[in-house]
């Protein structure tokens, strides 16, 4: 059998290669471990400390900008100690002693150490000097105005009137900048809008001269500012008004209402204006409904319409032509939805019920042509006698009700 011989792998290229590798690698150890201990790095981007020893700030100034705000510290010392070392374990500084008042500065840098390990030094910086902007740091309240010269709408719109949000703000920053401040702008991004659109907008601030003041160092006490843009769409429409207390069965078209205009011209929202067919100017209630008496109706109450014929009012009269009224004591007295109460009516006869509506059918009524219904549903039932009111109901036609409230005595 071959005898394997030591020689033998000292005659291979790839063997002798690999040897020698790590011959060396351990050669380096012990040179670094037994014979060289010092060595220098370079801490990359330590941030210059604008509060340590910050005697500025006892002059109410504060800093408004640096040129830089790190620098590179290189240190040397024991190896096995600055292979550890970040940018926490020194702070660089610059030294503030000639700063007296509000202006630019430049200031020395210093750096020292936080570690409580010594066994290292600073050797260098990459930077020895920052140059600084101080001054008065103050605060101000401005109205925001708006400008939305880069919207634009279709023809057949129109806008109401534009409101911000919030409508005012207040803007901390330098004195020096604060203090040539005219006025204060939220800017929306151009766009064509056909409907109410709320807007994000920029602040932009602007001096006397209408030129536009740097906001960098500004802060708001507000972090976002909208432009409400309300589009209106002009239409005409009828006028109408509304009846309440309406008896069942009663028609109100009967009644013949006469307006001061017929018609309005008025502007709506967009998305109004595609199902508005009329405007209701307001409500008459039935029951004291007066005859040939104009109810007047103010429009500078409604809210999101403009009125394009600068009118303020519109009257409204219910003509008494062919109206006919009569008094009539209703005997009949009727309880529904009664259910398991027992409750027995004590009013024998309600008097001097006021019918009205069209002559020709008030005419012929007559006292048992009415009935009075007492809904037990509407009525909170007490123990003992109560008064109730009651619906007063002609069942024989839709052209005539009864002008009122009236009661009846009940016991439960």
């Amino acid at each position: 059998m071959k005898k394997f011989k030591l020689n033998n792998l000292f005659e291979s290229n790839r063997f002798t290669l690999f040897f020698s590798f790590v011959l060396a690698v351990f050669i380096w150890v012990v040179v670094v471990t037994f014979f060289s201990t010092d060595a220098r790095t370079t801490i990359k981007n330590v941030p210059i400390n604008v509060d340590y020893n910050a005697t500025y700030q006892n002059l109410d100034l504060d800093i408004i900008d640096m040129d830089i705000a790190t620098v590179d510290v290189t240190v040397a010392g024991p190896r096995s100690v600055i292979g550890n070392l970040t940018k926490d374990d020194i702070i660089v500084y610059p030294q503030f002693s000639n700063v007296r008042v509000a202006g630019k500065y430049d200031l020395p840098l210093n750096a020292v150490k936080t570690t409580s390990i010594m066994e290292y030094q600073i050797e260098s910086l990459s930077s020895y000097q920052v140059t600084a902007r101080f001054d008065s740091v103050i605060e101000k309240n401005f109205p925001v105005e708006i400008d939305v010269s880069n919207i634009t709408i279709p023809g057949e719109f129109m806008v109401d009137k534009i409101y911000t949000t919030p409508e005012s703000v207040t803007i901390t920053g330098p004195e020096k900048s604060i203090s040539v401040i005219s006025k204060v702008v939220a800017k929306v991004e151009a766009q064509e809008i056909s409907q109410t659109a709320v807007l994000p907008a920029t602040l932009v601030m602007y001096d006397e001269t209408e030129t536009e003041i740097d906001s960098t160092h500004f802060i708001y006490d507000q972090d976002e500012f909208t432009v409400t843009v309300p589009i209106l769409k002009g239409i005409t429409v009828p006028v109408k008004v509304e009846f309440i207390n309406i008896p069942d069965g009663f028609d109100v078209s009967t009644l013949d209402v006469k307006f001061s205009q017929t018609e309005i011209n008025i502007a709506v929202p967009a998305r109004v204006a595609e199902t508005m067919t009329e405007f209701t100017a307001g409500y008459i209630d039935l029951k004291t409904l007066a005859f040939d008496s104009p109810y007047v109706f103010d429009l500078t109450t409604q809210t999101g319409y403009r009125f394009l014929d600068g009118i303020t009012e519109i009257s409204a009269t219910v003509s008494a032509e062919d109206i006919g009224r009569k008094n009539v004591s209703v005997s009949e007295i009727k309880i529904i939805n009664q259910g398991s109460q027992h409750v027995e009516v004590l009013t024998e006869v309600i008097h001097n019920v006021e019918i009205v509506g069209k002559a020709s059918v008030v005419e012929e009524l007559e006292d048992d042509s009415v009935v009075a219904e007492i809904d037990m549903t509407k009525v909170s039932l007490a123990q003992g006698q109560q008064t109730v009111a009651v619906e007063i109901i002609i069942p024989s036609t839709h052209e005539a009700y009864a002008r009122g409230t009236y009661y009846a005595t009940i016991k439960n």
